[in-house]
This record gives structure tokens, C-alpha cells and sequence, in this order.
């Protein structure tokens, strides 16, 4: 019995059919060995659909290591293997080295001379030693020597040649090297829905300026191509918009509207946020018609609100059509009150008098807990000053979330008069007893509540600050306690104080290290000119031993003019300094005022101090200060690690803007950097300083393969973080962003995290850490390039934080609520658990264990 003919039968059996998959990749006479396989298997009675062609590998070993690992990726344990008698052993020693469940099928072989069967012998028998690792396979082989199209295809079809390369390999490397022209082009034409995917992700993440194979991917039938490509061109979508727009739209119109939800990668939701990101009038109709359609899934009419949000942002209202069918969508579908997400963050162009709907339709999803809720909470906030009692209820109320909690304080400071009278009621039916109840996530709303108080408190505001100042920690408090006290006090005190940076109650919030207490004295300082004693005080605040309070007190530069030469040593010291985040935000300063950095030249001081020299010139020269050109050119200088993009950007646009000898130099050399981000901001600097139609194309010569790329964490894998605010766990999943999460994990395992402090927490929002200088702008020394992808972010879910386009490094960030906003922009990598919501700013991680 032929080969083929066996697995024939095999599949008629009583079970299931099994998955078939012809491996070879040489070519004889125009053939390739799979494709040849595939068509002797049809002709022999296999069904068609049950026969996957694997196309890469040229030797035995290739076609054990490709093969399982297609098998893999479908979770399949056990393989039979079909192959000439005399070279079973060998291919089934190299599947059995895996432990995997490998059964054998010995087809004869022709004769040939006695002298040929002995070389054939003994080379089976050394490379039946030498044979490599490799996982399980269903491989189909004959043993003939014909080479005919269609015929059965012998040892000398998968044996000897070059080594061969997996497509799948070779589409990730392109992917993380961001070389679309590296993705093999058969990629897309194979029968293999997996390769194919592979292929649209990695189009969708390189994004070149040739959008053919995203349109291309876009007519797919499968389902998670099509997502892909949609959401690469939504990513893709500027200057292309009209193209883009008409291509999403009429693949839009094809699909089942009513075909229940194919999570998290389902090609309408996908197709839906890509018009959104594409935005303009005719994308904002579609998704308009799609929101009204009665057959239309709820999660795809959700999408589609998400993405009229989109829209809106772009433009920076939401236009009164779109508003008018949000209301009627949550009006006919009670379920649909995720449709409330644009009419909470955007202000509706002209439509005043749509604020009672959107009370209403707020109030009612109020009465439905659930992801959408927080919408709700949001929405009330633009409803006008009928909301403030709601807002205040879901504030005081322990029925609601803490996120929903701590929106509700944002939403009464936009109602302006009625909502700080409202808050001011909550503020005080909130304010705890005793420091006891700040390691709960009381502490986050409590801090959104205050945040949310004017800068200029009313009497009834007054009183529950005063409250809040008031709150002592006992001798047996932690630290923890004391500085969760502190901030609180003197974020409260800061309000009270009126811009009187020595009042005796700033004097005496902090009841821990300090630095709260310094925070508060800035924005006491911030409120008024900082002229004499004022100047003083903000002076010795830029050399605080608190880093983020310098970086803020170098911050408020911008904002102070009358600080004149005296704000001049302070930023350069802060350039000088090597720590990143302070020289960033030193060169931000410069760069956006370049102007202030100039001291007069000695000819016009002498005339200041001379009454009887000679007047200086009708255009007085004036030179860069010294040290300010000192500190940029140390900047400069310094051997910034690859990740730390924020920095070395700062410095080139400021460098730039000084107009130092060195500046062009120092651009031209970013304009080859390997990171896209550099590349850019290179681009637009140097057009900045006069050099017309500066572009700074990517390197010709690819960036090193990242090596998690090549190694990729096996399963999902929880991480646990011991924090001053209790245990809380990541489960770090590489299913979308396989090199990100390896990466991950791998921090943890060496210890990185350990001692990392929690540098962001917006409560309702998200809690971001990972950097170990603890200012938000440190890494780990290498950069991660974005695996982003089109799914949700809800709360608890984990991505990875950006300051632009492949600048991740070893920071990530957990989401607090649902924030559709984020969708789509960064990197997926995993689910949080755990009370993240009691986790505040300037936690420490004390221990991390990564589980088995």
C-alpha cells in the first residue's frame, strides 16, 4: 500500500480526522514537495481540507522542527510518521528526542545496487546519531525516484540541499527588524491561515509606506488576517485617508453584522476602531450607520462608539450627528451604554441642549454595574449642574468602584459652582477617622477628591482640607502610612495655603521624608512671581535631594519668565547632571525657550554699569550662557543607553535650538539611529534649523533580532509583586507581544523589579512602574520595538509603557477601568490581579516572585 494510500484509510477510521501535513520544501522540476505530497493524498482519498502543505524545510531535520512547530501552535501531542523504510529510524529518532507520541509507517522503496544500499546505510546510520532536536511531526513521504508533477517524491526530496528556513521565523524576524520587505511574499498567497496571520500582524506592526499587501491581507477570508490588516491601516491611515477609508468601508459592508463576537481579534471590531483612527466625514458616517443598525451586535455597535470617539478626539468635539445617534443607540439598547464613552470625553459641537438626554441616559446606566459604568460616571461630568448630585452619591458611595469613585470627583470640578459645592459635601463624608484607612483605595479617591478642589477653596471646600491636614499617624504607623498621610496633608495644605509657600501649614504636612512637603511648597511658589524671597526658595528647590521635586521646580521655568538669569545655573546644572529624566526635562525647557538662555555680551554690561561708556549697538549681541552651552554639550557628550529616547531627543532638539556648532553634527548621527522615534524627531529638528526636506530613512543595514524573538516565553507566566500596599500578580501572556513578555519575565527572574518604586498612579486610571530611578523616564538599557495589536484595554490588563513609537523598555502599566483611548496604541502583554486600585504612588516593590 502506498503511502498515501495508508493515510487514506487512517482518515476513514472511526475517529476524527486527523490533521495531515506534507513537509518539503525542495523543488523538483518546478514542484515542491509538499504541494506534491498534497496532490497524491487528494487523488488517494484524503480529504482536502484536512492537508496543510509545510513549505520551508530541505532536510529531515527542518521537516521535524517546522513541521511540530505548526503542530505546536495548534496543540496537537501525537504524529505518525510516513516515510521510505530504510530512512524511518532516522526521522523517527529525530522526533522522539522531544518525548512528544510519535508512531511510524514504513513505505518500501524501490530496489537499488547492493553498493548504493551500503552508502545509504551507513550515512543513515552517522546521521541518525547527529540528528537535531525537533518536536513531532506528520510528515508523508514516498520512495519512488521519479520526480514527476503529482508523484509520490522519495528521500532525495527532503534530504541534502542548503538549510532551509521556517516562514514563520522569517516573518517575526522581518516583523521585529521592521523589514516588510524581508516578509516572504508566498506569505500571503499560502493556504496556511496561520502563516498568513503572521504575515498581516507583522505588516500591521512594520508599517512601510506600501500598503498593498495590508489591502491585500484585508480581502482574506479568515478572520484574524483581516483584523490585522484593518488595523494596520488604521495605523497607517495619514495623507492615505481617502483610500484607506473607502477600502475599511466596503470590507465593513461585507460582514456579518449580527455574527456573534469572535474575541479578543474579530475582524468588525478591528475594521470599525481603523475608520475611527482614520477619522474624517465619510468614516464618521459609516460609523454612524453602523451604530443605528438594529441586526447589528451589541460588541460591534460598542466598537463603533469607541471609535466615533476616536473620531472626535482628532477633531476636538464630537459633532452633533454623531451625539444625536449615541443617545438614540443607549436609549434603544439599554446594553449599549458604552455608546455614553464619546459624549463623557468630548464636548459636543453646538449641543447644549442635548444635556438633558445625557443626564438621562447617565442616570439610567448608573443602575447597571459593569465595565460601562465608568462611562456613565464620565458622562455625568459634561451633563451640566442637574448631574452634581449624582456625581457626588457615586463619589460618597461605596456601591461604586474606586475608578468610579474618583471620575466622579473629576466630573464635579468641570461643573465649575454647583459641582464644587457638591464635592465639598462628599469631600467631607469621606475623609477618614484616622491615617488607618489609607492603605485601602480609599486613598486613591480621597486624592482624586482633593486634586479636584479649586486652587482657591471655598468655605465649605475649606473645612474637610482642613480635615485632611489634621490627619495624624500613630507611633505604630509604617512608613508607608506616614507617607500616604503626608501626601494627603500637604496636597490639601497646598490648596489652603494660598500661594504662601512659608505658611505654617505647608510648613508642617510632611510627617515622612519630605518630599511631599517640598512638592507642595512648588506649587505654592508656582501661584505667584518668583521674585526676591520667592526666587530664593524655588532656587533651593532645583537642588532637591528628591529628584522629581528638582525635575519640577526645573519644570516651572517655562512658566516664569521674571525668573530671568537666575532660572540660567539651575538648568545647567541639570544638563550636566547624567540622570536622564532631569536633562530631559532641563533640554525641554531650552528648547522651548531658547530665547531665555542668552546672557548680554560684555560690551552692553559695561554700558549697563557705565553710564559714560559708549551705547551699545541698535541690535546688541548677545551669546548663549556659557554653562547652559557647557551643560547641552555634556548632554551630548554622555553615553545615553539605547532606551532612553526621551532624553536623547530632548537634548537634539535643544542642542538645535541653541544653534551649537556641534548641534547639526550631533542631528545628522541621530538621523541613522536604529529607532524610529530618533529618526523622526532627528528629521523634524533638522527641517527646524533650515534644512529643507530632511528626511531620515531607516537604516539599510536591520537591526540584531531581539533575543526573546528567538527564545519566546513558552505559556503564560504570573509574576507576584510584594508591595508596600500588599501582593499583587501579573500573568504575563506572549500570545500577542511574545518579545515583550519575555522580556518581562526575564526582569523579574533577574531581580530588576526588586526595589523598583511606583513612580505613576492616576486612581481610576492606571499604576505604571518599572523604572528603577523611579522618575518614569528609565529602562532597563534595551529598547523593546511595539508589538502593539487591536485588542481592548479593560481594567486590569496590562501593556507596556511608551514615550513613542518603539521606545518600550522594561516599564509597564496595569489600567484601572475600561479606557477604549488606549486601545489598539500600546502593546498588550497580560492580565493583573489583585487590588491594583490600593496601590499608590510611590509604593515600593519589596520582593518578586516569578511563579513556575
Amino acid at each position: 500500500m502506498s503511502a498515501a494510500a495508508h493515510v487514506a484509510r487512517e482518515q476513514r477510521g472511526d475517529g476524527e480526522p486527523a490533521l495531515v501535513v506534507a513537509s518539503g520544501g525542495r523543488r523538483w522540476h518546478g514542484v515542491i514537495e509538499a504541494d506534491a505530497m498534497r496532490a497524491e493524498l487528494v487523488r488517494a482519498g484524503v480529504p482536502a481540507e484536512t492537508i496543510v502543505c509545510e513549505r520551508c524545510s530541505l532536510s529531515t531535520r527542518e521537516n521535524a522542527r517546522f513541521t511540530a512547530a505548526l503542530l505546536r501552535r495548534r496543540g496537537m501531542r501525537r504524529a505518525l510518521v510516513v516515510t521510505c523504510d530504510w530512512h524511518l529510524p532516522r526521522a523517527l529518532a529525530a522526533f522522539r528526542r522531544t518525548g512528544l507520541e510519535v508512531e511510524g509507517f514504513a513505505a518500501p522503496s524501490v530496489a537499488i545496487p547492493l553498493r548504493r544500499r551500503v552508502v545509504r546505510w551507513g550515512r543513515e546510520r552517522v546521521l541518525a546519531w547527529a540528528v537535531g532536536i525537533g518536536p513531532f511531526v506528520l510528515g508523508v513521504g514516498g520512495c519512488s525516484r521519479g520526480h514527476a508533477a503529482g508523484a509520490s517524491v522519495s528521500d532525495a526530496a527532503i534530504e541534502g540541499g542548503p538549510r532551509g528556513a521556517d516562514v514563520l521565523t522569517l516573518i517575526e524576524r522581518a516583523e521585529d527588524q521592521r523589514r516588510a520587505k524581508d516578509v516572504p511574499a508566498e506569505a500571503q498567497r499560502t493556504h496556511d491561515p496561520v502563516v498568513r496571520r503572521r504575515a498581516a500582524r507583522a505588516y500591521a506592526r512594520i508599517l512601510d509606506s506600501d500598503d498593498a499587501p495590508l489591502l491585500r491581507a484585508l480581502a482574506d477570508d479568515d478572520e484574524e488576517v483581516t483584523a490585522w490588516a484593518a488595523y494596520g491601516l488604521g495605523e497607517s491611515c495619514h495623507g492615505k485617508e481617502d483610500a484607506h477609508v473607502s477600502a475599511l468601508s466596503a470590507r465593513l459592508a461585507s460582514m456579518d453584522a449580527a455574527r456573534p463576537v469572535r474575541a479578543p481579534l474579530d475582524a468588525r471590531l478591528a475594521t470599525l476602531r481603523a475608520l475611527g483612527r482614520c477619522a474624517g466625514d465619510v468614516a464618521e458616517q459609516t460609523l454612524r450607520a453602523w451604530i443605528r443598525r438594529a441586526d447589528a451586535a451589541v460588541e460591534t455597535q460598542e466598537a463603533a462608539a469607541f471609535a466615533i470617539g476616536d473620531v472626535a478626539s482628532r477633531r476636538g468635539s464630537l459633532s452633533l450627528e454623531s451625539a444625536g445617534a449615541l443617545l438614540d443607540a443607549t436609549q434603544r439598547t439599554p446594553a449599549l451604554d458604552a455608546a455614553l464613552y464619546p459624549l463623557g470625553r468630548n464636548e459636543v459641537a453646538g449641543g447644549e441642549e442635548l444635556a438633558p438626554r445625557v443626564l438621562a441616559s447617565a442616570r439610567a446606566a448608573l443602575a447597571r454595574p459593569g465595565p460601562s459604568r465608568f462611562f456613565a460616571v464620565r458622562a455625568l461630568g459634561r451633563s451640566g449642574a442637574d448631574a452634581a448630585g449624582d456625581l457626588a452619591h457615586v463619589l460618597a458611595s461605596k456601591d461604586f468602584t474606586a475608578p468610579e469613585r474618583a471620575e466622579a470627583a473629576r466630573g464635579l470640578a468641570r461643573l465649575h459652582k454647583a459641582g464644587r459645592a457638591a464635592l465639598a459635601d462628599a469631600l467631607g463624608a469621606i475623609v477618614p477617622a484616622s491615617a488607618g484607612a489609607l492603605g485601602s483605595d480609599d486613598f486613591g479617591v480621597l486624592a482624586a477628591a482633593v486634586e479636584a478642589t479649586g486652587d482657591q477653596p471655598t468655605k465649605s471646600e475649606a473645612a474637610p482640607l482642613w480635615a485632611l491636614t489634621r490627619i495624624e499617624p500613630d507611633a505604630s504607623a509604617t512608613p508607608t502610612v506616614a507617607r500616604r498621610a503626608s501626601q494627603l496633608r500637604c496636597a490639601a495644605a497646598a490648596k489652603l495655603a494660598h500661594g504662601a509657600w512659608d505658611s505654617d501649614v505647608l510648613r508642617g504636612c510632611d510627617v515622612a521624608d519630605g518630599e511631599a512637603g517640598e512638592n507642595a511648597r512648588l506649587e505654592a511658589l508656582d501661584k505667584g512671581d518668583l521674585t526676591k524671597a520667592r526666587r530664593a526658595a524655588w532656587l533651593e528647590l532645583t537642588h532637591s535631594a528628591h529628584l522629581r521635586v528638582r525635575e519640577a521646580a526645573i519644570e516651572m521655568i517655562e512658566r516664569h519668565p521674571e525668573a530671568g538669569d537666575a532660572a540660567l545655573p539651575p538648568i545647567a546644572d541639570a544638563l550636566a547632571s547624567g540622570q536622564a529624566g532631569l536633562v530631559a526635562t532641563a533640554a525641554d525647557v531650552v528648547h522651548a525657550h531658547p530665547d531665555r538662555m542668552y546672557t548680554l555680551a560684555a560690551s552692553e554690561k559695561r554700558a549697563a554699569l557705565d553710564p559714560a561708556a559708549p551705547p551699545p549697538t541698535a541690535n546688541p549681541l548677545k551669546e548663549v550662557n556659557v554653562w547652559v552651552a557647557k551643560g547641552l554639550r555634556d548632554a551630548m557628550a554622555h553615553p545615553w543607553s539605547e532606551d532612553l529616547v526621551e532624553t536623547r531627543v530632548a537634548v537634539l532638539d535643544a542642542a538645535l535650538a541653541l544653534g551649537l556648532d556641534e548641534a547639526k553634527p550631533y542631528a545628522q548621527a541621530a538621523c541613522h539611529d536604529a529607532n524610529a522615534t530618533v529618526r523622526t524627531r532627528a528629521a523634524k529638528a533638522l527641517a527646524a534649523a533650515g534644512q529643507k526636506d530632511a528626511t531620515c530613512p531607516a537604516p539599510e543595514k536591520p537591526e540584531d533580532v531581539a533575543p526573546e524573538a528567538e527564545a519566546p516565553l513558552a505559556h503564560a507566566t504570573r509574576v507576584v509583586f510584594d508591595t508596600d500596599a500588599g501582593s499583587f500578580g501579573i500573568r504575563f501572556d506572549p500570545a500577542l507581544a511574545p518579545v515583550a513578555a519575555s522580556r518581562f519575565v526575564a526582569l523579574a527572574r533577574s531581580g530588576f523589579y526588586t526595589g523598583v518604586v511606583v513612580h505613576r498612579v492616576v486612581p481610576g486610571f492606571v499604576v505604571q512602574l518599572g523604572d528603577r530611578g523611579g522618575d518614569g523616564y528609565g529602562g532597563s538599557g534595551q529598547s523593546l520595538r511595539c508589538e502593539t495589536s487591536p485588542v481592548p484595554f479593560g481594567a486590569l490588563d496590562v501593556g507596556v509603557a511608551l514615550a513613542g513609537r518603539d521606545t518600550g523598555s522594561s516599564q509597564v502599566f496595569v489600567t484601572l477601568a475600561r479606557h477604549p483611548h488606549l486601545d489598539g496604541e500600546y502593546a498588550w502583554v497580560g492580565r493583573a490581579d489583585g487590588d491594583w486600585d490600593a496601590v499608590a504612588e510611590g509604593d515600593v516593590v519589596r520582593a518578586v516572585h516569578v511563579e513556575p
